[in-house]
């Protein structure tokens, strides 16, 4: 039940920062700050009711999610993954788990990378180095099909 509505209150939330990233291109901290809220009360709610709740794991998983990403976009210039990007990536690992995060993060970056291909091939003029593109669908999407296989497992 915990589980269901950890994703469930994920994928509200980042529908908002989906929304925010392909309009502005920007995700607000609120929404980070939202799911390390709805992940701490749930886990106090869990811990509460069934008596255990692996807390380490939790925080060590997003600070070292954060931490990992955020050294990658150092050393590439920022290029390669965006600060909110970076924030909702420690979040979800907070919320959901570093298992569920893999296969989040494996998920949502295999789908971006057909879209940059898709529109590489489409609008090859247009694409280029520079070209950036929102990845907040991409992680939602990573989420919802993270989701339906926990629900179907």
């Amino acid at each position: 039940m915990i589980q269901h509505l950890l994703f469930i209150g994920t994928l509200i939330i980042l529908l908002l920062a989906t929304w925010t990233d392909l309009r502005e291109r920007l995700i607000y901290d609120r929404f980070v700050l939202s799911l390390l809220g709805w992940g701490f009360l749930l886990h106090c709610y869990e811990q509460f009711t069934e008596g255990s709740v692996p807390w380490l794991e939790y925080s060590l998983s997003a600070i070292g999610v954060f931490l990992g990403l955020a050294v990658i976009a150092i050393l590439t210039g920022g290029r390669s993954i965006g600060g909110g990007d970076i924030k909702l990536f420690a979040a979800i690992a907070f919320a959901l788990g570093l298992d569920a995060l893999l296969l989040i993060f494996f998920i949502s970056h295999l789908l971006g990378a057909f879209f940059a291909i898709f529109a590489k091939i489409k609008h090859r003029k247009d694409v280029d180095r520079k070209w950036e593109m929102p990845f907040a669908p991409f992680i939602l999407a990573g989420v919802i099909i993270t989701y339906g296989m926990v629900i179907w497992m």
